[in-house]
């Protein structure tokens, strides 16, 4: 990510310090039995700097906001998605956008 702002290869271990938290979090959805009663989750960005998600073939429900348009996650089998977070979109000034999302039923 320093490289392509053209910063120092350590810059964001210089800002955050070497003993910065790291933090995992595992959630699991399972395909729901009654999507025709449930919305799904509110629209959401990642607080943290950085997402890797692993998606299940048989739940695709993430979708992403660009130019006020839903547009759904595509579910690649072994790929992770990586998403930028708010740490990431203030680090970086901007230059990364930490994307809203929602999570829907299908």
């Amino acid at each position: 990510m320093a490289s392509s702002l053209r910063l120092e290869e350590n810059c964001f271990l210089e800002q955050y310090g070497e003993k910065a938290k790291q933090y995992a979090r595992f959630h699991f959805y399972p395909i729901c039995p009654r999507p025709n009663l449930v919305l799904g989750c509110k629209p959401y960005a990642d607080g943290m700097a950085i997402t890797l998600l692993s998606q299940d073939e048989s739940v695709e429900g993430l979708q992403f906001l660009k130019d006020d348009q839903w547009f759904k996650a595509p579910v690649i089998p072994e790929a992770v998605v990586i998403n930028i977070g708010d740490q990431a979109e203030i680090s970086s000034n901007g230059v990364f956008k930490s994307p809203v999302q929602i999570v829907v039923t299908g």
